[in-house]
């Protein structure tokens, strides 16, 4: 009878359109079977594992719905066995659960691919390489919860070293873990979309949570989060740091004593860069050896947070930045020691009867971007191209009372003005004829307010977008693509002709043709010769623009360096023996050529940054990368009016306004000083390419 009623159940299960289940059965190991690997081998969809206390040297593979599970403490499942795989990877499958072990020396403890509802819980994840997790090839609906990821460590190459990625992942919950002292990265997203809640992340040594495009695979598709409730402290660079357009919301964090790294760099509490669009709201961030919130690029909705206790400034604005801040509850920026908000020096202060120029050292931030009642603040504008100009003030100070004055070049009648409600706006459409009259703008804020307000004016300039055919039609330079890949596309073709057009015209003469070919995963440009540029596959934007700057070096060392300055360069590097200080990257030491490449790339992207890493160096005793850069400030060199001798310096940014994100590349022409370096100026008016 017994019998014939188990029948029934099942039989009606199976017509109902669910799976038996409930027959489901327990696989003991070592009682049944003497390895995990065989019992994962016999086991049905819907059995549970359970493992004795024990040490299995294995690397287990699951492509079935099963659970494993350590049945009391003590269950180690070690992968060093296998040098190149995971210690468990799960594959292709569907609800699959992982808890209760102890996973170690795997390249990988934990690898998903292709695989949904998966639970990882409980689990304690140590000593393994490249990631403690990874979850990756549009796996979704994956659940890592109280883990614990410890000493993550790099792969031959010093490669990563993450607790987590998720990389092309859909609807992650990553919560209630603990990861601590990974060799990059606590949690890196990578085109993921995480709910990120209640984990702390400690001494993790490149970031705590990191969130970015997958930039080889995926660059077009944004990571998107919700950062909220958790604890991030001793990271090394930035509790959280957020680029490329991704899109999070980062609420009811707590961030505490975020380290610079060995150069003394950075140690953001949260950094915001390169376009993304980011929430910041209801965070505690306290003893951030940086600053506590470090904006330099992107759409960024700012509210209430406590930012206490910093090295640097509680609030950093870069340029880069399109503020709207949330008016509800008070942004509290207190015991910074450089400042309340400070950021790159942009204007020039005034009375409002006697006009005033603040004194700054070179390369100096502004103190505070404060205005004082009464005072006006002038933002001087280049606007080299037609189109429209945007201007926008607003102020992080309740209650104040602003006027917002634009003036066209050389008028001394205003040309647009605003007056509160804040934030104030005014876009103006430039025409080709007011360009002939002249390219310098300024943007006047006056403060008519009874106390002083913090103002951040923030400037949209028309730019053009240049196409792959304006690059030929303009330059002479061949755009094309191999049969198996794609031609580049209007966004691609944008980055290189900005690149180009910032470049003077003996630099840019030494490129030929640019070769758009597919992806190759060990490499991502290369130069041929005579001005032969190949790029390969998809980049993200910023990534592009570094890479194809990298190959125009190539480019500029084989056609416009002389014999004698290669010999220089040569002795350089062979004076840079094997001391990473000597060099902008690990990739620079390869030879003299990609040491060339790796440096004239940084001087475009950063020449700023770069400079000051460098001086930094040299007052540690280690002046050769100072002499690299003397090197690329000598190739830049322009000759002036009445003679006078000058070099660029460049910098390339992702730039926001309130409807799209651009890559700029920008320069600034400046004198030399005494040592053959590049005089900084205080406040620095870049034309925009």
């Amino acid at each position: 009878m017994r019998k014939f009623w188990l029948t029934v159940v099942v039989l009606n299960l199976i017509g109902a359109g669910i799976a038996p289940l409930a027959l489901a059965k327990i696989i003991e190991v070592p009682k049944d079977y003497p390895t995990i690997q065989a019992a994962i081998n016999a086991a049905q969809p819907g059995d549970l594992i359970l493992i004795a206390p024990g040490t299995y040297q294995e690397n287990l593979r699951v492509s079935k719905s099963i659970e494993l599970r350590g049945a009391d403490i003590g269950v180690i499942v070690d992968g060093s066995r296998a040098r190149n795989a995971p210690t468990i990877l799960i594959q292709r499958t569907r609800d699959v659960i992982i808890q209760n072990l102890e996973i170690i020396g795997g390249r990988r403890g934990i690898q998903v691919e292709r695989s949904q509802n998966v639970i990882i819980k409980n689990n304690l994840i140590y000593k393994n390489r490249r990631q403690g997790i990874l979850i990756t090839e549009n796996s979704h609906d994956i659940q890592i919860i109280e883990n614990k990821i410890l000493d993550t460590a790099p792969d031959e190459g010093n490669v990563l070293g993450n607790g987590i990625i998720l990389n092309r992942t859909k609807n992650a919950q990553v919560i209630n873990n603990f990861i601590a002292r990974s060799a990059w990265s606590g949690l890196r997203l990578l085109s993921a979309v995480a709910h990120i809640e209640n984990n702390t992340l400690e001494e993790n040594r490149h970031y705590g949570i990191e969130i970015w495009p997958n930039w080889a695979d995926s660059p077009d598709v944004l990571s998107r989060a919700i950062v909220l409730g958790n604890l991030l402290k001793k990271n090394v660079r930035a509790g959280v740091f957020i680029t490329e357009e991704s899109i999070a919301e980062i609420r009811s964090n707590t961030i505490l004593d975020t380290q610079a790294d060995s150069d003394q760099q950075h140690g953001h509490g949260i950094w915001v860069a390169d376009g993304a669009q980011v929430t910041v709201t209801e965070n505690t961030i306290t003893g951030s050896q940086g600053h506590g919130l470090f904006l330099e690029s992107g759409r960024v909705l700012l509210g209430a947070n406590t930012v206490t206790a910093s090295t640097g400034c509680g609030l950093y604005l870069e340029d880069g930045v399109w503020l709207t801040p949330i008016t509800s509850g008070s942004l509290e920026l207190s015991g910074n020691q450089q400042g309340t908000a400070c950021g790159v020096p942009r204007f020039l202060q005034s009375s409002s009867t006697n006009d005033l120029t603040v004194t700054l050292e070179p390369g100096e931030t502004t103190p505070a971007l404060l205005v004082r009642p009464g005072e006006k603040i002038s933002v001087p504008v280049i606007v080299s191209h037609p189109g429209l100009l945007k201007v926008r003030a607003v102020t992080l100070t309740q209650d104040a009372t602003l006027v917002l004055t634009l003036f066209g070049p050389g008028q001394e009648t205003p040309l647009a003005q605003a007056r509160s409600p804040l934030p104030l706006s005014l876009n103006v459409e430039v025409s080709s004829d007011t360009i002939a009259l002249g390219t310098r703008w300024r943007a006047v804020v006056e403060n008519r307010s009874e106390t002083s307000v913090i103002v951040n004016v923030q400037i949209s300039v028309p730019t053009r977008l240049g196409s792959c055919k304006d690059i030929s039609d303009e330059f002479g330079i061949l755009v094309n693509h191999v049969a198996d890949a794609p031609p580049f596309s209007e966004a691609q073709c944008a980055v290189l002709y900005s690149s180009l057009r910032a470049m003077p015209a003996a630099i840019r003469r030494t490129v030929a043709s640019i070769t758009n070919n597919p992806p190759d995963e060990r490499v991502a440009g290369t130069y041929t010769g005579l001005g032969r540029i190949n790029l390969f596959g998809p980049m993200l934007r910023r990534t592009l623009a570094f890479v194809f700057i990298h190959e125009m070096g190539h480019a500029v060392q084989d056609r416009f360096v002389t014999r004698d300055q290669n010999m220089r360069w040569r002795e350089l590097f062979r004076r840079s023996g094997k001391d990473p200080d000597n060099f902008v990257s690990d990739y620079a030491r390869t030879n003299d050529h990609e040491d060339f490449a790796e440096t004239f790339a940084m001087y475009v992207d950063d020449a700023i940054g770069l400079l000051k890493l460098a001086r930094e160096r040299a007052a540690r005793g280690k002046p050769i990368l100072l002499e690299k850069v003397k090197f690329m400030a000598e190739l830049f060199k322009q000759l002036g009016p009445e003679n006078s001798i000058s070099t660029l310096v460049y910098q390339v940014r992702l730039k926001s306004d309130d409807e799209r994100t651009r890559v700029l590349v920008r320069r600034v022409s400046v004198s030399f000083d005494s040592e053959g370096l590049p005089v900084l100026p205080a406040l620095i008016e870049w034309e925009e390419f």
